[in-house]
Parts: C-alpha cells; sequence; structure tokens
C-alpha cells in the first residue's frame, strides 16, 4: 500500500512560483508588442514552474493573501488556461499596486483541480 501512495504522489503536478515585483517586465513586453497592444504599466511578473510529472492545467488568476483580506487577481496576462508541461515555466504579468503587493504575504495560484500552490512574499529581501 504505501508503494502506491509514493506513486501517487510522484504523478502529482507541483507548481513552483516566483514573482518579481517592479521587474523590467516592460521592456520584454514592450519588444514583443513593439506592433502591436502597448503594455506599459505592467510591474508584476510572476514565474509558474511546473516541477510534477504531468501536465498542469492553470489559469491565469492567483490570490494575494495579506492577514486581513485575500484578493483575486484576474488581471493576469496571457488570458486563459494553460497547459503547462513538466518542467516548464510559464510567465504572467500584470499590473500591480505597491500597497496591495505590500500589505500581502502570500501569492497562491490553483491548477484545474483546485489544487493550491503558494509562495510566501518576503517584502525586503533580494
Amino acid at each position: 500500500m504505501k508503494g502506491s501512495a509514493e506513486k501517487a504522489d510522484d504523478n502529482k503536478n507541483q507548481l513552483e512560483i516566483k514573482a518579481y515585483m517592479n521587474s523590467s517586465c516592460n521592456e520584454v513586453l514592450g519588444f514583443k508588442t513593439c506592433c502591436g497592444l502597448k503594455m506599459a504599466d505592467q510591474n508584476l511578473e510572476i514565474h509558474v514552474k511546473n516541477v510534477g510529472r504531468t501536465v498542469a492545467m492553470v489559469p491565469s488568476y492567483c490570490d494575494l493573501v495579506g492577514d486581513r483580506e485575500t484578493n483575486r487577481i484576474e488581471n493576469l496576462l496571457p488570458h486563459g488556461e494553460h497547459a503547462i508541461q513538466p518542467g516548464e515555466i510559464m510567465a504572467f504579468y500584470c499590473y500591480m499596486d505597491e500597497v496591495q503587493w505590500n500589505a500581502a504575504r502570500e501569492l497562491a495560484f490553483f491548477d484545474r483541480q483546485g489544487n493550491r500552490y503558494s509562495m510566501a512574499i518576503e517584502h525586503g529581501v533580494l
């Protein structure tokens, strides 16, 4: 029985999240959209890496968790649901109010099955 539980855990999606507030994503997005949509106000870049062994279906929203409230962030680009292959990283971008960011302690993403994956937000740590 123990062997089957270990095998089930090996196949479970696992997401690793890293966030970069005030990153240089404006320059990258400006280059990628030079002939179209302008996105000069994007100040938060989030990398979601699939460290599991199966494809993770991840919608483009996350929760910003603070001591007093949790806010659903639904303005992530690109929009929609994304298939993140094992070992791959998906980058999301959005505008984030710095006061709201500074009040948060955790950022959480979800997969299609409703599993929650989070990272602690450590303010002032480089």
